[in-house]
């Protein structure tokens, strides 16, 4: 059975405070109550907290993100649609407006997506995404494979993926399919970058608060050798399960985890993964920063 959902009539630029405070009074819901329904769930805010919350005066941090999705179920909102509004909670991990800002390919990325269609780029935020990457015996980076959730902050009927390829790479071996909930649309491609943006064409318009589930794969047929892999988020606020499997023919002899502000800047984190029997490592991020969350391996 569908859910059904009560979206008060505001636009994505509506901040944090005005949608929560516009979605309690359309529920007629009391915020005393509203504490009692989260403590129901082990979930323990104070009224003065939620309050402050409403009017402004404070904004949840990243340790409150099980409040805001508790939050967003009790007032039947699509997931997300509180949470997409809440910006970066320190100022050092801001990002810039301008697209792609946390690579440093940039540039490049904003080019290819003038190519394809320059508007579609930041009307979805990322709720939840989940990608296996499959290492031939080759060392290469055969194929990424990804499910995402998806909540719209404006009305978009396309989602714009991104994926550089190994440098030296033939860009023109490396293409993006959709599988299931949208479809193949415009690729464009940079071979000095080894950069590929395209677009899938969702299966319907998405108006804001609407989520969607979309299945694509990223093909690579450039066979050539890999030793990292990263996705980088340009919002906070997504849940992120990355696994790489790699073929029992090439196993590598260390493999770690990695985060970082920028794919230039230095490490946050350093650490090394412990490998299933079947060669698989995996992260899981449960609420991201903006940057990147990557896995390095060594051959060697």
């Amino acid at each position: 059975m569908q859910t059904r959902f009560h979206v008060p009539d505001i636009g994505p630029e509506t901040p944090f405070a005005d949608a929560l405070r516009i979605a309690i009074a359309d529920r007629g819901l009391a915020l005393n109550r509203i504490q009692a329904r989260l403590a129901e769930r082990g979930l323990h805010v104070g009224i003065a907290t939620l309050s402050t919350w409403q009017s402004g005066r404070r904004l949840p941090r990243a340790t409150s993100s099980a409040v805001v999705t508790a939050l967003e179920e009790l007032l039947e909102l699509p997931t997300g649609w509180l949470a997409v509004r809440i910006p970066p909670a320190r100022p050092e991990t801001a990002v810039s407006h301008r697209p792609y800002a946390v690579v440093d390919y940039a540039a490049t990325l904003t080019r290819l997506l003038d190519v394809v269609r320059g508007d579609a780029h930041g009307r979805l935020r990322s709720v939840t995404v989940v990608e296996e990457i499959v290492i031939g015996p080759d060392r290469s980076l055969r194929s990424k494979r990804v499910v995402q959730t998806l909540v719209a902050v404006k009305e978009v009927d396309r989602q714009i993926v991104v994926h550089q390829g190994e440098p030296g790479c033939d860009v023109t071996l490396i293409t993006p399919n959709g599988l299931t909930g949208c479809r193949t649309g415009r690729v464009a491609r940079d071979p000095e970058a080894g950069a590929i943006l395209g677009e899938l064409l969702l299966d319907r318009t998405l108006h804001p608060g609407d989520t969607a589930v979309v299945h694509y794969e990223i093909d690579d047929r450039s066979r050539m050798p890999s030793t990292q892999y990263y996705r980088f988020h340009e919002w906070p606020g997504t849940h992120h399960v990355l696994e790489v499997q790699f073929h029992r023919d090439a196993m590598p002899v260390r493999v770690t985890e990695f985060r970082r502000r920028h794919s230039s800047g230095p490490d946050l984190v350093h650490q090394d993964l412990m490998m299933s029997p079947d060669g698989r490592v995996h992260v899981v991020a449960p609420t991201t920063d903006a940057g990147l969350i990557g896995i390095a391996w060594e051959w060697d």
